[in-house]
C-alpha cells in the first residue's frame, strides 16, 4: 500500500504537552481483560473474540518480569470487542501490555496495534520498524521520533482519542505520538492485533492484558500505570497515621527526697 509522507514530533513538544495535562480525565470502565484462561472481561464489557485465520491460545510467559498467563496470537489473527465504546467520533482509551513476533525492519513494515473502522480502513495505531505510528484518514502520517518496540518485548501502550483533541500514543506511560486527527468508531467494534486486510500488516505475538475506557485518559493517568502487566496503575501508598505529641509530665519525686529534690516549676518569662 502507498503511504504518506512520515513526520516526527520534537520530544520537547510532547514533554511540554504531558505536564499541561490535568490529573483526572473522568474516563470509565468498559472492559478489563486480564486473560487468566479466559477472554471475558472482569468488570463490564462483553467477552472478546477471535478474528482472523488463526485460534488464540493460552500460555505462560515472563511479563516484564512476572510469570503470567497471556493470550497468544498467531500470524494474521487478534480478537475484537464488541460492543466497545459506541459508534462515531466518540472519546475512548485503550490501554494494552502484548509483544510482537516481528516488529519490522524495513520497507513498508507496518504491524497494526489498533483497528477502530472495523476492518474498513488502513487509518488506525500501528508499529513501523519498531516505532509508534499513526496512520490517518486526512492529515500526514505522524510516527514517534525514536524506537520504542523491541521483537518479542513487552510494552504497555495506551492509545487515547478524544475528539477533537489529538489521538496520543503511550509507551510504558511515556507519550511518544501525538497526531492532529481521531478517527471515528466503526460498527462499535475495536480491534487489536488484526488488520484490515486478507494478508495484512500485522505480526503473531501475545498480549497480557487489554483495558478499554469511554473517555480519554490524562497523561498523568497514563504515567502512573506505566509498564505493567496488568495495564493497572499501582495502588497509592497508604498514608502514614497522624501523630500528637506527648507531653512529657514532671516526675513527683519520693517524699523522703522531697527536701532535697529539685522542684519542677514552669519557666517564667523574662
Amino acid at each position: 500500500m502507498n503511504r504518506r509522507l512520515v513526520s516526527t514530533l520534537p520530544g520537547l513538544v510532547l514533554a511540554a504537552s504531558m505536564l499541561l495535562a490535568s490529573s483526572a480525565s473522568g474516563a470509565t470502565l468498559a472492559g478489563d481483560y486480564q486473560f487468566q484462561g479466559t477472554r471475558a472481561s472482569s468488570g463490564p464489557g462483553p467477552a472478546l473474540s477471535d478474528v482472523g485465520t488463526g485460534t488464540t491460545t493460552f500460555q505462560t510467559d515472563t511479563v516484564m518480569g512476572a510469570s503470567r498467563q497471556v493470550l497468544s496470537f498467531p500470524l494474521h489473527s487478534g480478537v475484537q470487542m464488541t460492543p466497545s465504546v459506541g459508534t462515531g467520533n466518540v472519546p475512548y482509551s485503550v490501554v494494552t501490555t502484548f509483544r510482537f513476533d516481528n516488529v519490522g525492519v524495513s520497507g513498508d513494515a507496518y504491524r497494526r496495534i489498533l483497528d477502530s473502522s472495523n476492518a474498513t480502513a488502513d487509518s488506525g495505531f500501528y508499529v513501523l520498524q519498531g516505532a509508534a505510528t499513526y496512520f490517518p484518514e486526512v492529515i500526514d502520517q505522524v510516527t514517534s521520533p525514536s524506537v520504542v518496540f523491541g521483537v518479542n518485548v513487552y510494552a504497555t501502550v495506551a492509545v487515547t482519542s478524544a475528539p477533537p483533541s489529538p489521538s496520543k500514543i503511550y509507551v510504558n506511560g511515556i507519550e511518544v505520538l501525538n497526531a492532529n486527527e481521531t478517527l471515528p468508531v466503526v460498527a462499535d467494534t475495536l480491534r487489536f492485533f488484526k488488520d484490515n486486510t486478507t494478508v495484512g500488516e500485522e505480526s503473531g505475538g501475545a498480549v497480557s492484558c487489554i483495558r478499554v475506557f469511554k473517555g480519554a485518559l490524562t497523561g498523568d493517568e497514563v504515567s502512573k500505570i506505566g509498564a505493567s502487566p496488568t495495564c493497572t496503575a499501582p495502588p497509592s501508598p497508604p498514608s502514614p497515621p497522624s501523630s500528637t505529641p506527648v507531653k512529657k509530665k514532671c516526675k513527683k519525686h519520693k517524699k523522703h527526697r522531697a527536701a532535697e529534690a529539685k522542684k519542677c516549676k514552669k519557666k517564667v518569662k523574662k
